[in-house]
C-alpha cells in the first residue's frame, strides 16, 4: 500500500489525545518488557496549560490512520528555550510509535517535517519525550531488559524505520547496571577517606520536610553541572518543581545525598526506587483497581536509578563524584537494594563510564538520538481531522 492511502490525522481534542497515548499498547501486547506508562500522567505531560514545559514550547501531535486503523503517531515539538540558548532553528520529534511498515513511517515524519518547516525550523532532532530532561531516544541495545522508572522502551525496527527517512545518529547514551553485592571498591574506600581527611566536608540526606528549598539547591547545582552537556538546557523553576511534584512519593531521603564543604553545597545526586518494577500492575490506570496491586506489590522493589549526579565545575578534580557514588551504594545497601542503574550517560562521558566500570557496572542499554535537515515532503491537504 502507497503512502497515498494512509491518512494523517491532527490531533485536537481529549479524546484524540486518549487514542493517540492508547494506541501504544497493542503494539507491545507480546512484550514482556514493555511498562505501560500511567495514561493520566501521558496525558498531563502532553497538554499545554497542564505541564510547564509548553509555557516555552509548541507541538502538534499527529496520528497516521491505514485502512481506518490507527497505525503510528508523532509529536513534532519546537523548544523556544532550546533555540535560544544555543542560537539555532532546531525542531523535535518525540512519542513516536508506528506499525512496522516504513509507508506509515514516511508520512508520520513528513507530518513532522511540514510542521516544523512551516514554523520555520531547519533541521528535526529526536526522539524527544518531549525534551532532553524527559524520556529520550529510541532504544538501539538492551531489548531484552526492563526500562527503569523515567526511561523509554521502544521497539527494535523503530532504527531502521528512521534511518530509511534519512536520520543519522546524532549522539547515543547508556545506561549502566552496578550491583550492589560486590561491595565497596577499596580504591573509592582510600578517596573517601582522604577526602573527609583534608576538607571540612558534610554529607547529609535531603531533608523531606523541606524539600522545596532542598529542590532549589538540587536545582542550582544540577543547572550549572549539567551546563556543559550535550543538548542540556536547564530546567525552569517550575519544570523542576514538576520533577520534585512527581519523585516525592517514592523518594528516600539517604538516596539524595547533599554534600556541602564550608556550608556551600558543592554536588548532590538524586536516586530513586525503580517504580517500573510494579508500576505496569496498573496497566496505564491507578484507579480504581491500579493503586491496590502497585501499593500491595511495592515491596518487591529492589533496584534503584541514579537520575542525577553533579558537582560544580570548580570542585570536580576533587573527588567529590567519587564521593556521591560512595554515599548512593552505602544507602541502597543499607534499603536492601540489590543494586541500581546509572542512567542516562552521555557515550562520549569517558570519565563517569571509568568510574561506574570501576564499581562493577556493566553496559547495559543504549539509546539513539537521531537527527536530520528538514525537508516538508507531506502536502498540507492531505491531512485530516479528528473531532
Amino acid at each position: 500500500m502507497s503512502d497515498k492511502e494512509i491518512k494523517i490525522k491532527v490531533v485536537r481534542s481529549r479524546k484524540d489525545l486518549r487514542r493517540f497515548i492508547k494506541m501504544a499498547w497493542p503494539l507491545y501486547k507480546d512484550n514482556s518488557h514493555w511498562v505501560p506508562p500511567l495514561i493520566s500522567d501521558l496525558e498531563h505531560l502532553l497538554t499545554p496549560g497542564r505541564n510547564p514545559f509548553w509555557d516555552n514550547a509548541e507541538r502538534q501531535l499527529f496520528l497516521a490512520l491505514k485502512n481506518g486503523e490507527i497505525a503510528g503517531r508523532i509529536a513534532a515539538i519546537i523548544s523556544r528555550r532550546h533555540n535560544e540558548l544555543y542560537k539555532e532553528k532546531m525542531g523535535f520529534f518525540g512519542f513516536y510509535e508506528s506499525a512496522d511498515d516504513q509507508d506509515v513511517a514516511r508520512a508520520l515524519y513528513g507530518a513532522a517535517e511540514e510542521w516544523l518547516a512551516e514554523k520555520g525550523m531547519r533541521h528535526v532532532r529526536g526522539p524527544m519525550n518531549p525534551h532532553i530532561n524527559e524520556e529520550i531516544g529510541f532504544l538501539a541495545k538492551g531489548f531484552d531488559e526492563d526500562p527503569f522508572v523515567m526511561m523509554t522502551y521502544t521497539l527494535p525496527y523503530y532504527l531502521k524505520l528512521a534511518e530509511a527517512e534519512g536520520f543519522r545518529k546524532v549522539k547515543d547514551v547508556h545506561s549502566y547496571w552496578a550491583p550492589t553485592k560486590a561491595g565497596m571498591p577499596p580504591k573509592v574506600e582510600r578517596i573517601v577517606k582522604a577526602l573527609k581527611k583534608r576538607y571540612k566536608i558534610t554529607v547529609r540526606p535531603a531533608v523531606m520536610k523541606n524539600l522545596e528549598a532542598e529542590a532549589a539547591l538540587i536545582k542550582q547545582v544540577h543547572d550549572e553541572a549539567w551546563s556543559a552537556n550535550w543538548g542540556a538546557v536547564p530546567f525552569t523553576d517550575s519544570e523542576f518543581d514538576e520533577v520534585t511534584r512527581k519523585l516525592k512519593p517514592v523518594l528516600i531521603p539517604d538516596l539524595v545525598p547533599i554534600v556541602e564543604l564550608d556550608g556551600k553545597v558543592v554536588a548532590i545526586a538524586v536516586a530513586a526506587p525503580d517504580a517500573n518494577q510494579v508500576l505496569g500492575l496498573a496497566n496505564g490506570h491507578m484507579f480504581p483497581f491500579g493503586f491496590i496491586k502497585v501499593l500491595a506489590n511495592q515491596h518487591k522493589v529492589n533496584r534503584v536509578r541514579v537520575m542525577i549526579l553533579g558537582v560544580l565545575s570548580e570542585y570536580r578534580r576533587h573527588g567529590f563524584d567519587a564521593l556521591l557514588y560512595y554515599e548512593l551504594f552505602k544507602a541502597a545497601r543499607k534499603h536492601g537494594f540489590v543494586g541500581g542503574e546509572f542512567s542516562w550517560i552521555l557515550e562520549d562521558n569517558v570519565k563517569m563510564i571509568r568510574i561506574i566500570e570501576g564499581w562493577g557496572g556493566k553496559l547495559t542499554k543504549t539509546y539513539r538520538i537521531y537527527q536530520k535537515p528538514v525537508k516538508a515532503s507531506v502536502k498540507k491537504e492531505k491531512w485530516d481531522y479528528l473531532f
